[in-house]
């Protein structure tokens, strides 16, 4: 099998002439991929558009999910070959993720909520109070209980003849304005792996702030929320964020982010 693409948790191959396998790392948690798989036959269910899942099989003490084959070029890339078109393309990924949050969660097992909590009592780099203090922050806010993504952003948005959205691993069913806010989080504070080209950092830099704010405001004008609904939720993604797999110039900026939100709520 060729090799098309890989990740900090899985490798992808091309599997025959209309199908991809998506192959997990050894270690990674195989409740996390029957989610995956889950997931994406609801969503599809929705009529969300998605690679349809094929089969669950295990290779080399390795588990992996076929996928059909999702033809086209990611939004980043897109916007990476044609600059000229990051606006467009951001208005593209605002009317798709309201598209989204238009559909029930309620069939998602996921709870956005109940994941966030885990992943902030998980978070080493958070004291025990810190933690606290989050947690019975994000109590206050809403459920929710509308189809969220959990992870979308533009490297998750296939586009060519149709638009495809991919890997639904983090599916909740949730409030929308966490979903944007998980997004903003990660335009403004996602970072390249050590070890790439300047070059390429500086690129990705201006495009994600370019995108971040036609993104927003298209997702507004859509939508009707108000910024306020957002930004109540950016503490509690960036918290949680601290648990996943990020360079260390990234999780610096996050703590930093979070202990100055913590302060402003200890002085009020």
């Amino acid at each position: 099998m060729k090799r098309i693409g890989q990740g900090q948790t899985a490798e992808i191959f091309r599997h025959g002439e209309t199908s991809i396998l998506k192959l997990f790392r050894e270690d990674f948690s195989a409740e996390a991929i029957q989610h995956e798989f889950d997931n994406t036959r609801i969503v599809l269910e929705l009529g969300v558009k998605c690679p349809q899942t094929i089969d669950m099989v295990t290779i080399n003490n390795r588990k992996g999910i076929i996928f059909e084959l999702a033809s086209g070029r990611t939004l980043l890339e897109e916007m990476i070959i044609k600059p000229w078109s990051i606006e467009r393309r951001a208005r593209q990924m605002a009317a798709l993720h309201h598209q989204i949050h238009q559909q029930s969660g309620e069939q998602i097992q996921q709870k956005h909520k109940t994941v966030l909590e885990k992943n902030i009592s998980n978070a080493r780099d958070l004291s025990d109070i810190e933690k606290q203090q989050i947690m019975d922050y994000v109590h206050s806010l809403p459920e929710g209980r509308s189809l969220c993504h959990g992870d979308f952003h533009p490297n998750n948005v296939i586009t060519g003849k149709e638009s495809w959205i991919i890997d639904w691993m983090t599916g909740a069913s949730g409030c929308p304005a966490a979903d944007v806010a998980r997004t903003l989080v990660l335009l403004k504070y996602g970072n390249l792996p050590k070890g790439a080209p300047l070059m390429m950092k500086v690129l990705l830099k201006i495009i994600k702030s370019r995108m971040s704010k036609t993104y927003i405001e298209y997702y507004l004008s859509l939508s009707g929320m108000d910024i306020r609904e957002i930004h109540r939720w950016v503490l509690p993604i960036a918290a949680a964020r601290l648990t996943e797999w990020i360079p260390p110039e990234e999780k610096k900026d996050l703590l930093d982010y979070i202990r100055n939100q913590l302060k402003k709520f200890n002085t009020t």
